[in-house]
């Protein structure tokens, strides 16, 4: 078990959504889905990879254009004579969401965020109720009715014209617009029961979803196409973070998750309304990214950040962690979410790609904790022309996804290497006192051909190094979702119900650890008795898009049970059927 370290330096949440993502079938990009998944056969796709299924046969001759399958992603649960979900699990969260959401009614009603232990508003997303918003799709989905109607009531008066503050596009389309079109689609596909929402309150919310990705697409208006860090709603004008004036000399720039974390979102508002100009704007901001015009030393991994003003790279930063993840993570993705749209198997491809220079450049088995033979996989970055062995909660998401993308492909290595990722997640958990992963943490490689680029520097971090394998470098928690969400992608890919126990520990250590009176709130130190204490922070990914438990629905009859819809991370485990 990891000790506290000599120095200090918060939680979770618990979001509780299992998006099981049905057909999708309203525009002929989306297709149903079907259960005849082809692929391409080897030397058919441009790249020359031959991803290849499990079975059938892509179609013959060079140069072809048209929509390519994958496999099956879920365990046969029903095949094997189990359910896949716990409803008394499913019970003991659902009544925490519930909680979640008369304590922030009571405190903060209105505001972005609660402020768990005073109770207090807090505006952080421009002042739309982030909390509210976000929260939409998890009471939608547990059948939390009377919350859900409070919810949707209140997003149908929100103004999207006016912005307190200048606007971060990469949040408010993950937070804000992800929500709005995923309830739409919870509605259209009967998640939500029948009768519950009118017709004209489903068609407000599509509205309103319009209204505030009309205001975005000015970010997309720069010489690049690449987004605007930031958007000026008064003048409808991307701007710098700061709102300065662009010169010569001072360009804005960003990173791969800020220019291609809108495709998902946009993508399916141009299917709810028929105007194919959001997929239209989404596919030009990360076109640089996915058709990048110069040679790649890691193909798939692209250098950054990046000068939105010629689109060029004007570093070599290179990770799966924090800027650039959901790059990644929406690559394969969009050719689940939209398999028969144009550029589908070229996503998919770039995607394997990237994987392939992951495990090849990035990927690192860490020396072994005591009493170990071997380490863990973790994920390496190359930053600051170093390649450093240092790791983020939020690269944790990796794990389920290259399951996802290793299920549909038919690559059995891929998924082979997610469940590795995960199980070193999982260790980063249970090796803390409170039983909950750190924010950042580092290790020694295994493979003495990699000099170290950092080392333990005090008692307590080597203490950790000798125990566990590794040690913490940012030991607070800030109500991160990743680790439990790559437990969702291992347990309902392979049926293996240690990955059910592996989450419900962790949910129960999030219920031991952050409990407050207005609600849940972040962990200051993971690797300290009782986190070392409490700060008064929750933002809205806490019940919005967060973390799971176990119980799920049987989705085991549906073709594509958990692509990423248009919100950024979604699953967890609701009630059992």
């Amino acid at each position: 078990m990891i000790r506290p370290a000599t120095h200090r330096t918060r939680f979770l949440i618990l979001a509780f959504v299992v998006i099981v993502y049905f057909n999708y079938v309203i525009s002929p990009e989306f297709g149903n889905g079907g259960s005849s998944f082809k692929l391409n056969r080897p030397g058919s796709s441009p790249s020359g990879l031959g991803i290849l299924s499990s079975g059938g046969k892509g179609r013959e001759g060079k140069g072809e254009e048209g929509p390519r399958y994958g496999n099956p992603i879920q365990f046969d649960f029903k095949g094997s004579g189990r359910a896949a979900g716990d409803s008394r699990r499913a019970h003991e969260i659902k009544e925490t969401m519930s909680r979640t959401f008369w304590k922030y009614r009571l405190g903060a009603w209105g505001s972005d965020e609660i402020m768990p232990i005073s109770g207090d508003g807090k505006t952080t997303r421009n002042g739309w109720a982030a909390t509210i918003v976000d929260t939409l799709t998890t009471t939608a989905m547990m059948g939390l009715e009377e919350e859900f109607k409070l919810e949707l009531n209140f997003t149908l008066g929100i103004d999207f014209s006016k912005a307190t503050d200048l606007v971060d596009p990469f949040e408010t389309t993950i937070r804000y617009l992800g929500a709005l079109v995923s309830t739409v689609e919870l509605i259209d596909n009967g998640v939500v029961r029948r009768g519950l929402v009118s017709e004209q309150e489903r068609n407000a919310l599509v509205a309103k979803a319009v209204e505030l990705a009309d205001k975005l697409a000015s970010g997309f208006d720069s010489p690049s196409g690449m987004i605007w860090p930031r958007i000026n709603f008064d003048t409808n004008k991307g701007c710098r973070e700061d709102g300065r004036e662009v010169r010569l000399h001072n360009h804005p720039t960003i990173g791969p998750a800020r220019a291609g974390t809108n495709w998902l979102e946009n993508k399916i508002l141009s299917k709810l309304t028929g105007n194919d100009i959001y997929g239209k704007n989404a596919t030009r901001a990360w076109k640089k990214l996915v058709w990048n015009e110069y040679i790649e030393d890691w193909p798939g991994l692209v250098q950054s950040p990046f000068d939105i003003m010629t689109g060029k790279s004007i570093d070599k930063d290179r990770s799966l962690g924090g800027g650039h993840d959901s790059y990644y993570e929406y690559l394969i993705k969009a050719q689940i979410l939209a398999p028969k749209d144009r550029y589908a198997n070229v996503y998919g491809e770039r995607w394997v790609k990237a994987v392939e220079s992951t495990i090849k450049h990035l990927a690192q088995w860490s020396t072994p904790g005591r009493g170990r033979q071997r380490g863990k996989l973790f994920l390496a970055q190359w930053k600051n022309g170093l390649l450093t062995s240092e790791m983020g909660h939020l690269a944790c998401f990796a794990g389920g996804n290259f399951i996802l993308g290793g299920k549909y492909l038919g690559r059995r290595d891929f998924v082979q290497f997610g469940l590795d990722v995960v199980d070193g997640c999982h260790e980063t958990y249970v090796s803390t006192i409170t039983r909950i992963g750190p924010e950042l943490f580092a290790w020694t490689p295994a493979d003495k051909r990699i000099v170290p680029v950092l080392q333990p520097e005090h008692e307590g971090q080597r203490e950790q190094k000798s125990n566990a394998g590794f040690w913490v470098t940012n030991a607070r928690y800030l109500l991160r979702p990743e680790t439990v969400e790559s437990y969702f992608y291992a347990y309902r890919a392979t049926g293996n119900q240690m990955y059910q126990e592996w989450a419900w520990d962790a949910y129960k250590a999030y219920m031991k650890t952050t409990i407050v009176e207005f609600g849940y709130a972040s962990i200051k130190d993971v690797t300290l008795p009782e986190g070392g204490g409490l700060t008064d922070q929750a933002e809205s990914f806490w019940g919005g898009m967060s973390i799971i438990s176990l119980p799920l629905p049987d989705i085991s009859s549906f073709q594509v049970p958990f692509p990423d819809l248009p919100f950024k991370i979604f699953f967890f485990f609701l009630h059992a059927v």
